[in-house]
């Protein structure tokens, strides 16, 4: 990852928005005074990449943002590899975190993340980067005393940061993927041997012949039965067509009887309806004569009204003229009451008019009061507000500053703590040295015994090189004395090994207390113009007070203009009310002058002109002569209605029995023709049968041809009828027969012949069926018993198939998973990883040291070699604060020079860029000198490096850089 453009708005001391181009820089120094934001740049890199600053945390973000403003912007453009990317954020100081993450092709941008979201672009940076936020910290942006962590801390964490750094995480992904996959095949191995031995025990060869012999078996009994069920079934049929023969037969003989009786009822309805025929033919020429004398008085009746309606006009005109007549009476009255209530409306329009006129004057004066009442209160709201923020600010920086002489007495109290730590960590170093010169004295005067003691049977002789047979006798006393030493010297070093460590820790208080006093040295800076508290608080209550005041005066305002307004309104109202009832009164004036006019036209065209006088009475005259015409043009059509009627009754009762009796004869007809029907039938059937009817007669029936017709058919329909009773005792007879074959066929079949004997033949077949269904299950069943277990046995040889299969499998992924186990291949990756990194880091420390030191690596922990002490190893926690940060400085050069060569192409991260937050202070000249050279030499590798210092020398050797200064109250960042 290489920076190439930084925009910073509202972040600590960069109160304003600030841009900075890191495009033509490549080893190059951040200058400026303290607290003027130096650091704060790489706080504003890292806050843009992971949302996260090395100084505060994630939890403790909005503490940033600078004094006055609402929110942080930070925007950064950089290149990894051949891309180029884009990652803005926003912090408000009230609300959420945004994050936005573009690809950068020419002047377009392209989103990178598909959903938007802080999770989202956090993730895609880091697969970009190939690095989390720890390691970036580690191996890119390293801050006072970062890289000092991973030279001297904890193994477990070293090993999990190159992990992340060489991306090995992706064996141990694919270890566990290979333990998931031998782990879902050995769960599936045991399900399917569970299942064959739950499922297919019983499936054998053995069992398998059996079962065929039982099938066969079942298929030669099922086919017996099946032959007898055929031939009984095809009697059964013979019996059932016999069967139904006789029941048509004897269905046709009880139809013939009942048609006798209904023949003999025609015989008897035919006697009587012959009688009403002559009747009803005298009735109706009576009332024939009656209705037309009835016709020609209507006639006469209807003539004369006409007349009179030609003379008087009808009932609904005479109401016409009538209601015309009241009509023009009552719109005249109209007319004079409507013309008067005009007047006196015009009169109170005029003085409504003018009245509205003056409130409207009013109105406007009082919206224009209102108007400047709200904007004074609008004013003295923003000066509230103003004065509010500068209290805020007041009180911020008043606490800064207490902060800050806090920060001051407790950097005093630590400084106390690094000298009195040092001092005893002198002392534990010389004595451990002094521990460790007596025991080699010690050793040396008893070395006999010394080389004992590590020795046992069979080992090589250190001296000769022989193996030992029998170790020689020892002298307690000698060995007492060489333990005594011993744990002396081991004691020494764990006391001087434990002061070290807690002037680490001391130290690293300190420069964390430091960095803490650097940053309230940027927010007090941030500061410009600030009152103090007491006089901020004044300044806002007398806001406060004249916002309560123009609060006041607008209420008033408003008050006053939300009465002139209810006045207005009232006003407007009941001149609208005056209007609309002005407008009433000529409506209902010229609806009135309508009326009369259209009343004369309709009475002129009823009466004619001039209008006769009065009009009511030559209008009453003509309703009287129109009511006597009309009465007597009501009688006689009621009288004419009775004849009709009864004329239509006569008819009706005529009609009726004529239908009767075509009624009847139409039976008679029908059966005839039923009667040959079933003579057909019966002959059909077998039936020998007697000669037909007589034919019926050619002339027109009277009652005498009726009565002959209907006797001869009574007489056929009997003849037929027993014939039809013969030939069904016949059938009968047949049936019997073969009722007896039927249920010895079925006894046959059944092997049981008194279990049929009482049965029908119906029941015989039937019992007999079932007996072959029985049969044909159990073949079929006995037939799929022999395919399922064929199936079966071929499932049984593919599941042990597959399982072995399965097995074989399941152990390949087992030895990978194993292999990939942290402590095995993944393990001799970080140690080789560690060792190569720890040899690159040593040829940087003797560089930079002159050649007094360098690193070796020893069960993943560094160790320092001090070639001025004769080749000394002691632990890296030993070393001072100059020599810890050569030592950091130089494995940081290490890996950022190597990574890619020792992590091969497995490597997750590109650092192409690396920033260095001091440090150099604490070096002296030459070493100085040296540790600027090995940052050249990784410059000529193009690779960015960055160096925040104080120190004249080093800027001064390195011309390129950036410069934070103090403009105007607030920081800029210009080229040096």
């Amino acid at each position: 990852m290489r920076p190439l453009r930084l925009t910073v708005d509202g972040f600590t001391s960069f109160r304003e928005r600030q841009e900075i181009d890191f495009r033509e820089l490549d080893l190059f120094v951040i200058t400026g005074p303290t607290g003027s934001g130096k650091t704060s740049i790489l706080d504003a890199v890292a806050l843009a990449l992971y949302g996260m600053v090395p100084r505060a945390g994630q939890r403790d973000l909005k503490e940033l943002i600078s004094l006055g403003a609402s929110q942080v912007q930070v925007q950064l453009d950089f290149r990894v590899g051949d891309d180029e990317y884009r990652v803005a954020r926003r912090i408000r100081r009230q609300g959420r975190q945004d994050a936005t993450l573009e690809r950068i092709e020419g002047d377009d941008a392209f989103p990178e993340v598909e959903r938007g979201g802080v999770k989202a672009v956090n993730e895609r940076v880091v697969e970009i980067l190939g690095l989390d936020y720890p390691s970036f910290t580690t191996a890119v942006l390293l801050p006072q005393g970062a890289f000092a962590s991973f030279l001297k801390g904890d193994v477990k964490e070293r090993r999990n940061i190159l992990i992340r750094l060489l991306d090995l995480d992706r064996f141990r992904r694919a270890g566990g993927l290979a333990r998931e996959r031998a782990s879902g095949l050995r769960t599936a191995v045991e399900a399917r041997e569970e299942l064959i031995a739950r499922e297919y025990a019983d499936a054998t060869p053995a069992m398998l012949a059996e079962t065929r012999e039982r099938s066969e078996t079942a298929a030669k009994a099922a086919e017996r039965v099946e032959a007898a069920l055929d031939e009984a079934r095809a009697q059964l049929s013979q019996r059932e067509e016999t069967d139904a023969r006789r029941s048509e037969v004897l269905d046709a003989a009880d139809t013939l009887q009942t048609q006798e009786a209904e023949l003999a009822a025609l015989a008897a309805e035919l006697a009587e309806k012959g009688g009403r025929d002559e009747e009803t033919r005298n009735a109706l020429r009576s009332a024939e004569r009656a209705r037309s004398e009835a016709r020609e008085a209507r006639d006469r009746a209807r003539a004369a009204w006409r007349e009179t309606m030609e003379e008087t006009g009808d009932e609904g005109l005479l109401a016409q003229l009538q209601a015309a007549a009241e009509t023009l009476s009552e719109a005249a009255r109209e007319i004079d009451r409507r013309s008067e209530e005009l007047a006196t409306n015009a009169a109170a329009l005029e003085e409504g008019e003018a009245e509205a006129q003056l409130l409207r004057e009013r109105q406007a004066s009082a919206d224009e009061a209102e108007t400047a009442a709200a904007k004074a209160r609008e004013a003295a709201t923003e000066g509230r507000q103003a004065a509010e923020e500068a209290l805020r600010v007041a009180r911020r920086a008043d606490e800064l500053g207490r902060q800050h002489e806090a920060k001051a007495k407790a950097l005093e109290r630590l400084r106390s703590e690094v000298d009195a730590a040092e001092s005893r960590r002198a002392e534990a170093g010389r004595e451990r040295d002094r521990r460790d010169r007596e025991l080699r004295v010690t050793e040396t005067a008893h070395r006999a015994a010394g080389l004992r003691a590590g020795l046992a049977p069979g080992d090589e002789c250190p001296v000769c090189g022989v193996p030992v047979e029998e170790l020689p006798a020892t002298d307690p006393e000698i060995e007492s004395v060489l333990a005594t030493h011993e744990a002396a010297a081991e004691a020494a070093r764990e006391e001087a090994l434990g002061a070290e460590k807690r002037l680490s820790t001391v130290r690293a208080r300190l420069e964390a207390e430091d960095a803490a006093a650097k940053v309230l040295d940027e927010r007090l800076g941030a500061l410009d113009d600030v009152r103090a508290p007491d006089q901020a608080e004044a300044v806002r209550a007398q806001a406060v007070e004249a916002e309560s005041k123009t609060a006041a005066e607008l209420e008033t305002a408003r008050e006053r203009a939300r009465a002139i307004r209810a006045e207005v309104s009232e006003a407007k109202a009941a001149l609208a009310r005056v209007e609309a009832t002005h407008k009433a009164a000529e409506e209902a004036r010229d609806g009135a002058l309508k009326r009369v006019e259209a009343a004369t036209e309709r009475l002129v065209a009823g009466l004619g002109e001039p209008l006769p006088d009065p009009v009511g009475e030559v209008i009453e005259a003509r309703r009287r002569r129109l009511r006597a015409s009309t009465a007597a043009r009501d009688a006689a059509d009621a009288t004419w209605e009775t004849a009709e009627t009864a004329y239509r009754a006569a008819e009706d009762e005529r009609k009726t029995v004529a239908a009767d009796l075509a009624a009847l004869d139409r039976q008679r007809t029908e059966h005839r023709t039923l009667l040959g029907t079933r003579r057909e039938r019966l002959d059909r059937l077998g039936v020998a049968l007697p000669p037909p009817a007589a034919p019926p007669d050619s002339v027109p029936p009277d009652t005498e041809s009726r009565d002959r017709e209907t006797a001869g058919l009574r007489a056929h329909a009997d003849a037929l009828r027993r014939a039809a009773r013969q030939h069904a005792e016949k059938l009968a007879s047949a049936i019997t027969v073969l009722d007896t074959a039927i249920r010895a066929h079925a006894a046959a079949g059944i092997d049981d012949a008194a279990s049929v004997s009482h049965l029908d033949a119906a029941a015989a077949v039937s019992a007999l069926d079932a007996t072959a269904r029985a049969a044909r299950r159990g073949a079929d069943q006995r037939a799929q018993e022999v395919q399922q277990l064929e199936e079966r046995l071929e499932r049984k040889a593919e599941m042990e198939a597959e399982i072995e299969d399965k097995r074989g499998r399941m152990r390949r992924f087992e030895k990978v998973a194993r292999e990939l186990q942290t402590n095995r291949f993944i393990g001799f990756l970080l140690d080789e990883s560690i060792e190569d990194l720890a040899h690159r880091a040593s040829h940087e420390l003797k560089e930079i040291s002159a050649g007094q030191y360098s690193l070796t690596s020893s069960e993943n922990n560094f160790e320092v070699v001090d070639h001025a002490n004769a080749d000394e190893h002691r632990s890296v926690v030993t070393l001072s604060g100059g020599e810890t940060f050569l030592a950091s400085l130089a494995l940081a050069l290490g890996l950022a020079g190597g990574i890619a060569d020792i992590a091969g192409h497995s490597a997750g991260a590109r650092l192409d860029a690396m920033f260095i937050d001091e440090g150099f202070g604490t070096l002296d000249p030459e070493s100085l000198d040296q540790a600027v050279e090995a940052l050249e030499r990784l410059r000529d590798g193009r690779r960015m490096v960055g160096i925040i210092t104080h120190v004249p020398t080093l800027a001064d050797r390195i011309p390129d850089g950036l410069t934070v200064t103090r403009q105007s109250g607030h920081t800029a960042v210009v080229p040096r």
